[in-house]
């Protein structure tokens, strides 16, 4: 009898047989079959879902909804006489803002309001007095303690729902209730408490600004009579008379340099003319070519008597005779003219050269008077020094004062001015039809899934069927292998099985690989893996022990390898075989443990990693995978058709039904080598 035989020592039982079969898949037309014959389960269970829906109809009291629409703009309406530049800015698109209203909305304070105005304590269906839980409460005295006013409270919170419209700034508020003029009041209600208590809240934060400023204003006030009084009292300190922005004495230093640069001027201008004086003078050149002497009137005035004066002297002299006293007499005259005109020429020279000192003096004088100014003002200009400061402390404190008074004043007008810009742009009105329960939606919802359960019904009935069926007959082979199992081996026999894998194991090829899966969590099967390692050491042969045991990942912490690099970080792409291959201490073992990656949900790409990662392991020596427990084996994975044979480790005093032979049937109907191996768990040697 073969090791294979030995292991398998249970009959194939019909559960095996149909999970088997349920594994190898359904065609379309059997489960077409399935549903046909079934069909009475599907269109009973579909009318008992539609009987119900329609019975829910009959019995549940209708709900209305209505919807008021308010418009909430981000940006507060300027108030009269207001710089628009001063208006509240919010930042971004004010999409936050709206959010925050549909908080507002539903808050106690807003539906306390409501319930105040809608008298709401005294309506059965909101003050928790109604209804069929209401009445079970009451009937085993469990709704008296409820308070009317929280209970108004919380059910017109859930019968209120708001929603900001897409891409706009409107919110709808939407109440509903059992009467359609119930549930439009009540929306129109939430609507105007809202905006009530929007413009509360405006004219309070008004209120408490005017408070808080006026409670400042007289400390202001002193502040600003202080500072006044300090810049008077070092102004008469240190006598600076002067007005708000100038000194009388920078005043006065101003126009006397004014004056002295005129008063240099007109000094100039004079000596230059002394200087054309005293160049003609010295030239020789008569004094009449002075400017003043052209300009002079009496100078015109006598070169024409003079003209007239010569004139006559000329007729005369062709008429007379040279002693003629008519013609000495026009002589003399032309004489007087010429000494008058010398004369006042002198004069006027006289007079320029009187301008000139006369100009020098008054320069002397201003130029006297401004040094005196400037030495004043600048002693004053030391004491000015603090005395900006004083006036730029006063001035900053009047500034201060004179703004938060007109805050104050302001504040105080806006209180009984709304800015805030928020309207109620439409009124809810009465709902056409009732918002729950919806017939159409209902009845095809109980269609369907009455449909569905039906369908799922019919499989599981069918299911159950095939499992309490007669299994068919078997054919010959299978006839022969059911006699050979139905055999009771000796349990002296079964406990050298461990032995026997071991043998078999050797007598395979160098690169055997074997998935080791375990029917249960015993100590014993857990170091199998191990043993067969050991066993491969001994004979100066190499193997690789791969912990494919992703979640108990018993070989790992067996050998304390849990923080090392394995499959974990083989299926994530971090590690190759030869980085995920650990050598165990002098031996010619290899062990790649369970890894320490956190793993995605598995995949083909993460599949050819762990198969790429076991042809390296093949090139080393023999491979022996520990698969774990059968029902934490990761199918998906693809260990069963990785591995050359796939064995189950199952206790060889397990009395329990095991299924483990469907899984056999099922790997060796897909060519899988499979076999059963007992393992006595109570042996010495598995114990050491």
């Amino acid at each position: 009898m073969s090791l294979e035989q030995e292991g398998s020592v249970r009959k194939v039982n019909d559960g095996a047989t149909a999970a088997a079969r349920a594994l190898e898949g359904i065609s379309l037309g059997d489960l077409a079959g399935i549903l046909v014959r079934r069909k009475a389960w599907i269109f009973g269970t579909a009318v008992a879902c539609v009987v119900l829906a329609a019975g829910y109809l009959a019995v549940a009291k209708p709900t209305y909804t209505s919807t008021a629409e308010v418009y909430v703009d981000p940006r507060d309406r300027p108030i009269p006489k207001e710089d628009p530049s001063e208006r509240s800015n919010v930042p971004g698109d004010g999409i936050l803002l709206v959010e925050s209203q549909l908080k507002i909305i539903t808050s106690g304070e807003v539906l306390s309001r409501v319930v105040d105005r809608m008298n709401l304590l005294q309506d059965p269906e909101f003050n928790g007095r109604s209804g069929f839980i209401a009445n079970i409460k009451a009937m085993f005295g469990f709704g008296g303690s409820d308070n009317p006013r929280l209970a108004a409270l919380r059910r017109l919170r859930q019968a209120t729902s708001v929603r900001r419209n897409e891409r706009s700034y409107v919110i709808d508020i939407s109440v509903s209730a059992h009467a359609p003029q119930r549930a439009a009041d009540l929306a129109n209600a939430v609507a105007n408490a809202y905006l009530e208590e929007q413009a509360d809240a405006n004219a309070g934060f008004n209120r408490r600004i005017s408070s808080a400023i006026t409670s400042q204003l007289e400390r202001m006030r002193d502040a600003v009579s202080h500072s006044e009084q300090a810049v008077a009292a070092y102004k008469v300190a240190n006598n600076l008379v002067g007005s708000r922005d100038k000194l009388v004495t920078d005043q006065e230093l101003t126009e006397a340099n004014t004056q002295l640069t005129n008063a240099k001027a007109r000094l100039n201008e004079a000596q230059a003319r002394v200087k054309l004086i005293d160049s003609i003078e010295s030239g020789g050149a008569p004094l009449e070519s002075l400017p003043e002497a052209i300009q002079s009137n009496t100078i015109v005035q006598l070169r024409a008597r003079a003209v007239d004066a010569s004139r006559t002297e000329v007729q005369l002299a062709r008429v007379l005779g040279s002693n003629h006293p008519a013609l000495q007499q026009a002589r003399a005259e032309v004489q007087d003219v010429q000494s008058a005109i010398k004369s006042e020429v002198k004069r006027i020279a006289q007079s320029v050269r009187n301008v000139a000192a006369s100009e020098r003096i008054n320069v002397q004088n201003l130029q006297t008077r401004f040094n005196s100014l400037k030495a004043l003002t600048q002693t004053n200009e030391k004491a000015m020094v603090q005395l900006r400061e004083l006036e730029l402390k006063a001035n900053s404190d009047r500034a201060v004062y004179e703004t938060y008074l007109a805050k104050a004043k302001a504040a105080t007008e806006e209180q009984s001015i709304n800015s805030t810009n928020i309207r109620l742009i439409s009124r809810a009105i009465l709902p056409e039809q009732r918002s729950w329960p919806r017939t159409i939606p209902l009845i095809g919802g109980a269609l369907f899934g009455g449909i569905f359960f039906g369908v799922m019904l019919a499989l599981l009935r069918s299911a159950l069927d095939q499992f309490v069926r007669t299994p068919p007959k078997p054919s010959a082979e299978r006839t022969e292998q059911s006699l050979s199992h139905a055999v009771e081996i000796p349990a002296v026999g079964r406990r050298d099985e461990l032995s026997r894998l071991k043998a078999e194991f050797m007598a395979a090829s160098a690169d055997h690989s074997i998935l080791l899966v375990r029917t249960s969590n015993e100590e014993a099967l857990r170091l199998v893996a191990l043993e067969l390692a050991r066993a491969v050491d001994e004979c100066g042969q190499k193997a690789v022990v791969i912990d494919a045991d992703l979640k108990n990942s018993t070989v790992s912490s067996r050998l304390r390898f849990d923080r090392r690099l394995g499959v974990r970080d083989i299926l994530a792409g971090r590690a190759s075989f030869r980085e995920a291959a650990h050598a165990l201490g002098q031996t010619a073992i290899k062990v790649i443990p369970v890894g320490v990656a956190t793993l995605a949900p598995l995949n083909q790409q993460m599949r050819n990693a762990f198969l790429a990662a076991l042809r390296q392991a093949r090139e080393f020596g023999r491979v022996i995978i520990d698969g774990g427990e059968l029902s934490m084996t990761r199918s998906e994975l693809g260990l069963y058709a990785l591995a050359d044979e796939v064995i189950f480790l199952e206790p060889l005093h397990d009395d329990r039904l095991s299924d483990v032979s469907m899984f056999v049937e099922l790997l060796r109907h897909n060519a899988i080598k499979a076999k059963v191996v007992s393992i006595d768990t109570t042996s010495q040697a598995m114990a050491a």
